[in-house]
């Protein structure tokens, strides 16, 4: 497979003219940090969509519009993929298999209404042994409606997991629905608790590296400010000057009886405009729980993965977060790679790593997952360019 790296300073960006590439390349356009190098591993797999490794650096990645998880491996060790086979095949698309985790010697992946574990017993690379943990009857109910994406987390013997709203902002007493919550089980699906309640849609949860702290991203509200804006309007000349910029995508630490304010508090204890005249408003805002750090309004903040290795500059500890990009803003925001710099275990800064978005307006790619891989470089997955990327450090350039 034929492999491209891309090294470019951000005026070599602006400069970059649109060329036709062909599908093994980074495209022309496509933005890195000095020092970094971004390639392109893995080409094959259409929308490609959650990754996860196991202890030999095989690649699982689930393909949702195919109900597949396939099997990537670097055969000749050059850091691409060269061989990807299916692991599990035969799910229906509409089942939502997203959420992959390895754990123990099993894969344990997500649907919409189950949680299962598999397992290649016989060593032909396809999982022989899949046994279902969690089914519709068990796990909090998650309708093919609204955010339809399962989180999964196998973390100290539990299973943590969160489907969220069923709409935009759907106003219901907070015990009306198992949505919008994070729910834990034993690993054998026994022992059913609500973690934490308040949240809109949390596609990915992870542990801190050296704690047990539970994070994720959270996806902020479309239309807040349509009803004062003008549904009918909101793409005229006068544009959206509330929806544009509120509220802000959500990083949050998410602790056990925590709520977190969906829908009623957005951001830094903001109240949803579409609820300002709520009666319970601000019992609401006293029960929430603020953001560790807020991101762009509508940059989609669909995954991130916390750094343990060093082959990043002061990299241990910070958190990498992919922004998918959305459609709720005039102007486009999100379609990148961004690390969020952490100290004392809270975080202080961002820096974008990889931008997608060339001159603001060409989408060149909406990155979807991201992990570390075993050399301490980063895998990217990107459903709408068909590709995995890996992000490198190389050093700056005299």
């Amino acid at each position: 497979m034929k492999k491209r790296t891309l090294i470019v300073s951000l005026s070599t960006f602006l400069m970059v003219s649109s060329i036709q590439v062909n599908a093994a390349e980074v495209p022309d356009g496509v933005w890195v940090r000095d020092g970094y190098e971004l390639t392109v591993v893995e080409d094959t797999i259409k929308k490609p969509r959650f990754m996860a490794l196991d202890k030999d650096g095989v690649l699982y990645v689930s393909v949702i519009a195919e109900g597949k998880i396939l099997a990537c491996r670097d055969k000749d060790g050059d850091g691409s993929y060269e061989s990807v086979t299916p692991f599990i095949e035969g799910k229906d698309p509409k089942s939502r298999l997203q959420g992959v985790q390895f754990r123990n010697g099993w894969l344990y992946f997500a649907q919409l209404n189950a949680i299962s574990r598999a397992k290649d017993t016989n060593g032909d690379g396809k999982a022989d042994k899949v046994q279902e943990i969690l089914g519709a009857g068990d796990l909090p109910t998650g309708k093919a409606t609204g955010h339809r994406w399962r989180a999964l987390l196998i973390h100290k013997g539990r299973i943590y997991t969160h489907v969220g709203d069923q709409g935009n902002a759907t106003d219901e007493p907070i015990d009306a629905s198992e949505r919008k919550k994070i729910w834990s089980f034993a690993v054998d699906g026994s022992d059913k608790k609500l973690f934490a309640s308040g949240i809109r849609n949390t596609e990915k949860l992870v542990v801190r590296p050296g704690t047990d702290e539970i994070w994720g991203v959270d996806h902020d509200v479309d239309m807040m400010g349509w009803e004062m804006e003008g549904k009918r309007e909101r793409n005229s000349e006068e544009g959206q000057p509330i929806t544009d910029h509120n509220p802000p995508a959500e990083l949050n630490h998410y602790e056990e009886g925590k709520f977190y304010g969906h829908p009623w508090i957005v951001g830094k204890m903001m109240p949803n405009l579409m609820f300002i005249d709520h009666p319970d408003l601000m019992k609401y805002a006293r029960m929430t729980t603020i953001p560790e750090w807020t991101m762009a309004a509508h940059c989609s903040a669909n995954s991130l993965t916390f750094y343990r290795g060093n082959k990043i500059p002061k990299g241990h500890g910070d958190a990498f977060v992919v922004q998918k990009g959305g459609w709720n803003a005039t102007q486009k925001v999100g379609y990148c790679l961004s690390r969020i710099l952490f100290e004392d275990g809270h975080p202080y800064g961002e820096q974008k790593m990889v931008n997608f978005l060339k001159d603001g307006e060409e989408v060149l790619g909406r990155p979807t997952d991201c992990i570390q891989a075993p050399d301490g470089t980063i895998l990217l997955s990107d459903d709408t360019g068909n590709r995995i990327y890996r992000l490198r450090y190389v050093g700056k350039k005299n």
